[in-house]
């Protein structure tokens, strides 16, 4: 009786710790994602992840291969998806934001395979200034 209940108990415990091994190693890929951050959520050429969420995220498919190669297919593809956007792109992201920016640039970063953003080092060549989720143009 003994030994069946440990042998349960054992058994279990494999499970469990199988089941955060494969957690930490994200077994799930995540799919190319891109998220428009703004330059006051991170610090520029620094590998830390930028702070709180992105002004705009959007999932543009599948994802490509886990290398930089495919980072840069994902970049591509985040592109081909927000050029469109990018004549009214003031008004889109300060109508998303949940706070007030003044002379903020706006930068891709990317997500492929792994839940952590990759700072493409692209942005949209100009200043954003955001009140009460308005976009203005900025003083000099």
């Amino acid at each position: 009786m003994y030994c069946k209940l440990l042998f349960a108990v054992i058994i279990l415990t494999c499970l469990v710790s199988n089941t955060e091994a494969a957690d930490e190693n994200n077994d799930i890929p995540v799919p190319c994602t891109c998220g428009i951050f703004l330059s006051g959520q991170f610090v520029k050429g620094s590998k830390e992840q930028p702070k709180g969420l992105p002004a705009l995220t959007q999932e543009v498919g599948g994802t490509f291969p886990k290398t930089p190669l495919g980072i840069k297919q994902c970049t591509n593809k985040c592109l081909d998806a927000i050029i469109k956007h990018l004549p009214k792109s003031g008004d889109i992201i300060c109508s998303t934001m949940d706070r007030d920016c003044y002379k903020e640039r706006a930068y891709l970063f990317v997500q492929n395979h792994n839940p952590k953003w990759i700072n493409s080092n692209m942005s949209a060549g100009r200043e954003f200034c955001c009140k009460d989720n308005v976009s203005y143009k900025c003083p000099p």
